[in-house]
């Protein structure tokens, strides 16, 4: 399994002790078919438009206006699903907060022993969580989870996917790849094929078309009906 770590910490030399000991973790798991990804951020901006792909955050920023647990409270509030570890150095967060479910503390310097229990409890985290969608633009990725896509619509350079709170993303090349991606879940029903909806997000159907809960028709061909409300019926009913 591959596990997906951040380190966010604004002491050069506790990031560097951080890769080398998570180095060595990684070469000790890669017999038991563990595959360990870690990158390294020295402020929270940095790590911000990525912080969606990680199964645990090593965090500890104690020399800028927003701390450590600034941050993992930010995370927390934007659904980061990763395992976050408030690393105490020169701040003592627990003091200065007071214990939370969603923060473990651990005490500066960490040691090797301290990672096997700490990525044991990421994987496990992973594991009972449905995998998000990888989603490639031009420029960015994003990992949306499958519930906040309402539906994709195929254009002639690249596929427009609505998300859930009025955001779009354009998603570099055809909407091909995009299906095979959603076809592991059965909530998302191909119109045709430039359309891909999530039938969660079905409010209404009348005559040719499905309302969705942004607002948006979505019409479809008289020659489809029949398959894309049995469907549409079956998984209602399921």
């Amino acid at each position: 399994m591959a596990v997906f770590i951040a380190i966010c910490d604004d002491n050069p030399a506790d990031r560097k002790q951080a890769e080398r000991l998570l180095s060595r973790e990684k070469d000790r798991r890669l017999s038991d078919g563990d595959v360990i990804y870690y990158d390294t951020y020295g402020s929270e901006a940095a790590m911000l438009p990525y912080f969606s792909k990680y199964d645990l955050f090593l965090i500890d920023i104690s020399h800028s206006t927003r701390d450590g647990r600034m941050v993992a409270t930010d995370l927390h509030n934007r659904q980061a699903r990763g395992i976050m570890v408030l690393c105490q150095s020169e701040l003592d967060y627990r003091s200065k907060y007071g214990d939370t479910d969603y923060v473990i503390y651990k005490e500066k310097p960490l040691y090797q022993r301290d990672f096997p229990p700490l990525i044991d409890l990421a994987k496990k985290n992973r594991m009972s969580q449905i995998p998000k969608v990888e989603l490639r633009g031009e420029s960015d990725t994003v990992y949306a989870d499958p519930d906040d896509i309402l539906y994709a619509r195929a254009t002639k350079y690249y596929t427009v996917i609505a998300l859930r709170g009025d955001r779009s993303f354009h998603l570099f090349g055809n909407i091909n790849r995009l299906r095979s991606m959603l076809s592991v879940y059965k909530q998302f029903l191909v119109i045709d094929a430039k359309t891909i909806v999530n039938m969660t997000h079905i409010t209404s159907h009348s005559g040719f078309s499905f309302k969705m809960s942004d607002g948006a028709i979505i019409r479809y061909s008289f020659l489809n009906k029949a398959r894309l409300r049995s469907q549409y019926r079956r998984f209602v009913t399921s």
